[in-house]
């Protein structure tokens, strides 16, 4: 692998599913692209867990001509209720939902999407992707632009590309070599997923459990079998792994009394073993820039959140959309980045909104009261359909709902 001296138009580092669909997007554009992934592989077998995609998050995947082959391997979602202590908030029906361009939502295993992109990424000639890369240095280059010092098993290389992209996660290597100062909270709410098998006619809804202290998430998971999501003090997380599964979901029951159903003998008699399952640390990220110069950070690279609401994947992936006009709008500009900085002073007081209804949720301070009822409807409609100010870069014809599903 020699230096390359010739300029791509972006260097994109971390092959995640944001990374790898702006890739995708800026190949089909026609711009030459450069992935680089610091593992030796990228792994489509291990579990991951598998986050929800929302219709606006689908429309793009549909746009490229992916959804159908993504939906193959997801949990089919057309309706959700949502439940506090003492009964039911709100019901309602994705197909129902004003403007909604696609009438469902999926649960997609990261490595399913992942598959996906990297199958469409093989037909693109423009595009390469470069495994077991580690990005050492940004120096500026001769131009004043920042270029990439990189070692892989044939040696350190330097590459001087239009844009460097940091797609690579919440601890961004991109975002530290760049300089730009980061605040970093670490939530103290402990998060479980969990998948058992589905009870009988649990169907094709999502139900969403606010209590005084955890909400619990039960969804639809390939195979009839279901995602249960547990966000609670990480001393009871702790507590439930190192014990009883059958004492766990008897406590859960307890609490809320519908997901009896879940938690039946069958489930809980075996315990523990042979349950896929994650127990993860979340932060939340904040940059003071997501733009210096000709780097630029999206998806956790530029916002890194918790799990609870479910827009970490889907904001990631319409980061990459942003990026890809941005990006392009720049070539076509002679590499002023006008239009980017424009769409990026829209976009990040949005994500940063969003992150900041997170931590009063979860970790209020001592001078304002718990949000236990955030998902209100207006909330859920921007989740659901993603910002209305950028609406259009994803906007479309509406999807019927594929044959066959329930």
């Amino acid at each position: 692998m020699p230096d390359d001296p010739s300029s791509s138009t972006a260097c994109i580092v971390g092959a995640g599913p944001a990374g790898l669909l702006l890739a995708l997007l800026l190949g089909r554009a026609g711009h030459r692209v450069t992935v680089l992934e610091r593992s030796p592989e990228i792994d489509l077998v291990r579990w991951a867990g598998a986050p929800v995609l929302q219709p606006v998050s689908l429309r793009v995947l549909e746009r490229e001509g992916l959804l159908d082959e993504v939906l193959t391997g997801a949990g089919f979602i057309d309706r959700g209720e949502v439940r506090v202590p003492g009964g039911d908030v709100a019901r309602y029906a994705y197909d129902e939902l004003p403007d909604v361009p696609v009438p469902y939502a999926l649960t997609v295993p990261v490595t399913v999407l992942r598959g996906a992109l990297l199958r469409a990424l093989e037909e693109r000639p423009e595009i390469e992707i470069r495994l077991g890369a580690t990005v050492e240095e940004l120096p500026i280059g001769a131009d004043g632009r920042r270029e990439l010092v990189v070692t892989d098993q044939r040696g350190t290389h330097r590459l001087n590309p239009d844009f460097i992209v940091g797609c690579d996660g919440k601890f961004s290597a991109v975002r530290e070599l760049a300089g730009i100062a980061t605040d970093v909270h670490t939530y103290d709410r402990g998060y479980l997923d969990f998948v058992v098998p589905a009870p009988r006619g649990w169907g094709s809804r999502i139900t969403m459990n606010f209590q005084d202290d955890a909400y619990v998430l039960s969804m639809p998971y390939p195979g009839e079998r279901l995602i249960v999501v547990l966000i609670t003090a990480e001393e009871r997380v702790d507590a439930a792994l190192a014990g009883s599964f059958s004492r766990f979901a008897a406590e859960l029951t307890r609490r809320a009394p519908e997901l009896a159903d879940i938690f039946t003998p069958e489930v809980t008699a075996p315990g523990w073993e042979g349950i896929p399952r994650r127990q993860v640390q979340h932060h939340m990220v904040r940059p003071e820039r997501w733009l210096d110069g000709n780097v630029l950070l999206i998806g956790d690279s530029a916002h890194a959140m918790h799990a609870f609401g479910g827009q970490g994947l889907n904001t990631s992936l319409q980061d990459a959309v942003l990026a890809a006009e941005g990006i392009g709008r720049a070539v076509e500009a002679g590499g002023s980045t006008a239009v980017l900085e424009e769409l990026l002073r829209r976009r990040v007081p949005f994500v940063e909104g969003f992150q900041e209804t997170q931590r009063r949720t979860l970790a209020p301070r001592p001078d304002e009261p718990a949000e236990r009822d955030a998902d209100t409807l207006p909330d859920f409609l921007r989740m659901v359909l993603g910002q209305p100010e950028l609406r259009y870069l994803w906007n479309g014809a509406p999807a019927a709902a594929p044959a066959g599903t329930p």
